[in-house]
């Protein structure tokens, strides 16, 4: 009868230790997130204090002009920008040959679909240089999404709050360059477009 009450008693203080440890590291876990959570919005606020740039993406659709002999085609993209990184995905397509007869060039792009990753610097979204790798081989990118807030906000030296964006603040407009290497620069094109910040 004594070792059956140790017993249970044995059982019911090592409940109570592992209920006491579990409430414990979970308020040294809360502590260590709000801990972080700080730190990182403070480091954000020491790293971007005096820039008035708005981060984020870009979703944007538009118009592709190659520089070979065939009809636009379109284009689909996602590009997220820092104040100095970018990074982005996209996908165009080309249009049909111009000509009946259409040259060497021209047959290798008519009708084409471009997948490619990027990756670069520059400063925010007003100039991106970026180099990329798609279905199609290596290219560069020179890009620049206008948006009409964060030109204001880079002007006035003000920084608008993200959930106090309207859709009309979220408006960009997309203009690049790209040009592909080697074999492939039959793929050169300039995209312009319209898309959203998010």
């Amino acid at each position: 009868m004594m070792h059956k009450t140790k017993s249970t008693i044995d059982a019911t203080f090592q409940t109570m230790l592992k209920a006491r440890l579990a409430r414990t590291l979970i308020s040294l876990v809360a502590c260590l997130a709000a801990l972080f959570g700080t730190s990182t919005a403070i480091a954000d606020q020491e790293r971007y204090g005096g820039v008035h740039l708005i981060r984020g993406t870009v979703l944007s659709i538009g118009r592709v002009d190659p520089s070979a002999d065939v009809e636009t085609g379109f284009f689909v993209d996602a590009n997220y920008s820092s104040v100095a990184l970018n990074a982005g995905i996209g996908s165009k397509t080309f249009g049909d040959a111009r000509s009946s007869t259409p040259d060497a060039d021209a047959e290798r792009v008519a009708e084409k679909r471009v997948n490619n990753v990027y990756a670069g610097v520059g400063f925010g979204r007003i100039i991106q240089f970026q180099g990329g790798y798609g279905n199609q081989g290596e290219l560069l990118r020179l890009r620049s999404d206008f948006n009409f807030r964060s030109i204001v906000d880079f002007l006035t030296q003000e920084s608008t709050p993200r959930q106090r964006l309207l859709l009309a603040d979220r408006i960009t407009f997309t203009i690049a360059v790209e040009r592909y290497s080697g074999k492939y620069d039959a793929f050169n094109n300039a995209t312009w477009g319209v898309g959203l910040l998010f």
